[in-house]
C-alpha cells in the first residue's frame, strides 16, 4: 500500500513539472524540482574571505563584508570629460511637445506601461511582483493611475521607490568564498518600474 502510493505521489509529480513546461512556466518546473532536491544551500550562509583572505564564519562579519564589497563596486570614481559635456546639443521642444511630457501620466499609459512590462520577475522589498498587478485587472489600473497622479502633482516619489534589494549571483567559476566571483543584480518595485516605462515611452 505504502509503495502504491509512493509511485501514485511521484507520477503526480511529473505530472506537475509536465504541465508546467507545456504552460510555458518553467519557474514553477524548476521549483519543484528544487524542491524534490532539497533545495539549495542559502547563500548568506556560505562564509566568504575578508580582502585579506581571512574566512568570515560569523554571520555579521560576512553580511559586513559583503556591504563593503558591493559599496566599493557601485560606487567607483569616474573621469568626466567637460568637453564631450558641453558639446552636447539640447534638443528644442516645441510648445505641444513640451505641454505632453509636463501633462500628469493618464491611464491609458499607465494601462500601456503594465502591458509592457515582463511577467515572471522577482519583486522588489515590497514583495508586490508585475503578475499580481497584471492580475489586478481595470481597479488596479485605476488604482495605480491614482497613485502616479499624487506622486506626478506633489513631484514626491514613494519612499519603498529608493530601498532596492540586492542579491549576488555565484558567477560559477572561482572560489565560493571569494566576493569578487558574485555580481549583484538589483531588484526594484514593480510600480517604481511602471512609472519609469511611463516616463521612458514619453521620451522615446
Amino acid at each position: 500500500m505504502a509503495e502504491h502510493r509512493q509511485v501514485e505521489y511521484w507520477d503526480e509529480v511529473c505530472e506537475d513539472i509536465e504541465k508546467s513546461i507545456k504552460n510555458n512556466d518553467p519557474a514553477t518546473a524548476f521549483s519543484i524540482i528544487r524542491r524534490l532536491r532539497g533545495g539549495s544551500k542559502r547563500m548568506e550562509n556560505i562564509p566568504v574571505q575578508d580582502k585579506n583572505g581571512k574566512l568570515l564564519v560569523n554571520s555579521r562579519d560576512t553580511l559586513k563584508r559583503w556591504g563593503e564589497f558591493f559599496c566599493e563596486t557601485l560606487n567607483v570614481c569616474a573621469l568626466i570629460d567637460q568637453n564631450l559635456i558641453d558639446q552636447i546639443q539640447i534638443p528644442t521642444l516645441s510648445t505641444t511637445e513640451e505641454h505632453r511630457q509636463n501633462a500628469q501620466p493618464s491611464i491609458e499609459e499607465v494601462r500601456k506601461a503594465i502591458n509592457q512590462m515582463k511577467s515572471r520577475k522577482a519583486p522588489g522589498s515590497d514583495e508586490v511582483t508585475v503578475d499580481i498587478l497584471k492580475a489586478g485587472g481595470e481597479p488596479v489600473i485605476r488604482w495605480l493611475f491614482y497613485f502616479f497622479t499624487d506622486v506626478w502633482k506633489n513631484e514626491q516619489m514613494a519612499k519603498e521607490w529608493s530601498i532596492t534589494t540586492l542579491i549576488r549571483l555565484y558567477k560559477n567559476k572561482g572560489d565560493k568564498k571569494v566576493c569578487d566571483n558574485y555580481r549583484g543584480i538589483a531588484l526594484l518595485n514593480a510600480t517604481s518600474k511602471i512609472f519609469s516605462r511611463i516616463i521612458l515611452n514619453r521620451i522615446q
